[in-house]
């Protein structure tokens, strides 16, 4: 059986997102239609395309913000001396969360994975490098995953940040976190013990 257009064309979008396969999608587009009401769905149309108009890339850390500077980046409670970097935007929400780390971050876009394409100039390492000349900056955390890809980037820029900067502390999350998982799925208690028993590397 075959669907009409419209409604084929969504079930495509959705399963083009992520996490979301076939069945998922097809569930989703079928709520929609028996329970989403003409407003509710401009609404949700609006807000998807307000994404792109209205989300902007925080021009000192890169996380995603409505303005130049994010909400942490302009916290003048925050301790600037103290960043912790991490590979994507969304993994700020889930170590801040944990009430641990009250420095800023850094976003550096992704993790080095050259099979892929991603080499250091890919990702937002020059940024963080000129960052470190302009403040004065006691430790760098960093925040990464703990997969083949992560650690890889973490060997990277330790040789490079003791290169250029021996003077920084420079720590890395403690052994919690399972080789190979995510910080997304990565539970508070875990995430909270993992930053303050990080290690110095």
């Amino acid at each position: 059986m075959q669907y009409p257009e419209v409604i084929q064309n969504l079930i495509d979008d959705f399963t083009s997102l992520p996490g979301i396969g076939g069945k998922t999608a097809e569930r989703l587009v079928f709520y929609l239609i028996k329970n989403g009401g003409q407003e509710e769905l401009q609404q949700f149309g609006k807000n998807l395309m307000n994404l792109k108009t209205t989300i902007k890339t925080c021009r000192e850390c890169g996380n995603y913000s409505l303005n130049e500077l994010c909400d942490t980046c302009r916290n003048i409670k925050r301790d600037k001396k103290s960043i912790c970097v991490v590979a994507n935007a969304e993994d700020i929400k889930y170590l801040d969360n944990t009430h641990s780390f009250n420095g800023v971050y850094h976003v550096l876009g992704g993790l080095l994975n050259p099979s892929e394409g991603v080499t250091p100039d890919k990702l937002r390492i020059k940024q963080l490098l000129a960052r470190l000349r302009k403040d004065k900056t006691n430790e760098i955390i960093l925040g990464l995953n703990p997969t083949i890809e992560g650690e890889s980037t973490i060997i990277y820029l330790k040789k490079k940040l003791k290169e250029d900067f021996p003077e920084i502390k420079i720590t890395r999350l403690s052994r919690g976190l399972p080789m190979g998982g995510d910080l997304e799925y990565a539970d508070e208690i875990t995430l909270a013990s993992a930053i303050n028993n990080r290690i110095e590397i």
